[in-house]
C-alpha cells in the first residue's frame, strides 16, 4: 500500500492533535494522525493499569505528552537515535512515528514499560524501532547513537552523569527541560559543553519548555565558564 499523502491540517482543526502539529509546523499524513490517535488511546488504556505516565485526560495527554514530544523534532541530528528512559514511549515512539527514516532504540529498565513499548511498536507497525531493557548508565551498544534524548528522566546533573558513557563515545545529549537552567548550573556540569539552549513552544501548554544540547568536552571541568 502506498504511503498516505502528506496533508497540512489547518491550525484551527477540530482535532487537537492535528491542530497542534500544524501549529509547530509539522506536516502530518492522514496515516500519521490515525496512528498517533491510536497510540494515545493505547497509552490511556495501559496507563490506567500500569502507571506509565501521570494521569491525564485525552486532551491533556495530547498537549503534555504527544505535542511536547513532537516539538523536539527540529533538534534531532541525523543518524541512529536513543530514547533514554522511554517509559510509555515519550518522546521516542512519537518521534519514530513522525520520522520513519530515523532509526530508534527505546531504552527502559522497567519490565512493564518495556512490555508496553514492544506492544505499541508492533501495533503501530514501527519498523524503525527496537526496544531495549537496560539502564542508561550501563547501556553500551556496538554503535553509539548520534544522540540520546531524555524527557523527565532525571535532574540535569544526574542525567549528564547517567549519559557519560555515551557522551564520551561521541553521542550528543538532547535534554528536554522545563525551566531554563542558569549559567551557574551549566558551569557546574563536568566534561560537557552546552552547545544549544532554546525555548520551545508547545501548543496547548502554558508551562515553560526548553531543549538543551550537550556534547562531551573533557577540557570543561565543574566550575568553568558555561557556554550556551
Amino acid at each position: 500500500m502506498p504511503p498516505a499523502a502528506a496533508i497540512h491540517i489547518p491550525a484551527d482543526s477540530a482535532d487537537p492533535l492535528a491542530a497542534g502539529l500544524a501549529a509547530i509546523g509539522e506536516r502530518a499524513s492522514a496515516d500519521d494522525l490515525a496512528r498517533l490517535n491510536a497510540y494515545a488511546e493505547m497509552l490511556m488504556r495501559w496507563n490506567h493499569a500500569h502507571g506509565l505516565t501521570a494521569a491525564a485526560s485525552r486532551d491533556d495527554l495530547i498537549a503534555r505528552h504527544l505535542l511536547d514530544s513532537a516539538a523536539a523534532l527540529p533538534f534531532l541530528p541525523p543518524g541512529p537515535l536513543l530514547d533514554a528512559g522511554s517509559g510509555g514511549g515519550l518522546p521516542g515512539l512519537v518521534l519514530a512515528l513522525l520520522r520513519p527514516d530515523m532509526n530508534w532504540a527505546l531504552l527502559d529498565s522497567a519490565a512493564r514499560k518495556v512490555a508496553f513499548l514492544r506492544h505499541a511498536s508492533a501495533e503501530l507497525g514501527l519498523r524503525n524501532v527496537r526496544v531495549v531493557r537496560a539502564r542508561l548508565e550501563e547501556y553500551d551498544p556496538r554503535e553509539a547513537p548520534a544522540a540520546l534524548i531524555a524527557r523527565a528522566l532525571a535532574p540535569l546533573p544526574k542525567l549528564v552523569a547517567l549519559s557519560r558513557r555515551l557522551l564520551r563515545r561521541g553521542s550528543l545529549l538532547v535534554a528536554m527541560l522545563g525551566r531554563r537552567p542558569g549559567n551557574d548550573e551549566l558551569a557546574a556540569l563536568s566534561e560537557v559543553r552546552c552547545q544549544a539552549l532554546e525555548p520551545v513552544r508547545v501548543p496547548g501548554l502554558s508551562a515553560r519548555r526548553h531543549i538543551a544540547i550537550f556534547r562531551h568536552d573533557p577540557s570543561h571541568r565543574s566550575g568553568g565558564k558555561a557556554q550556551a
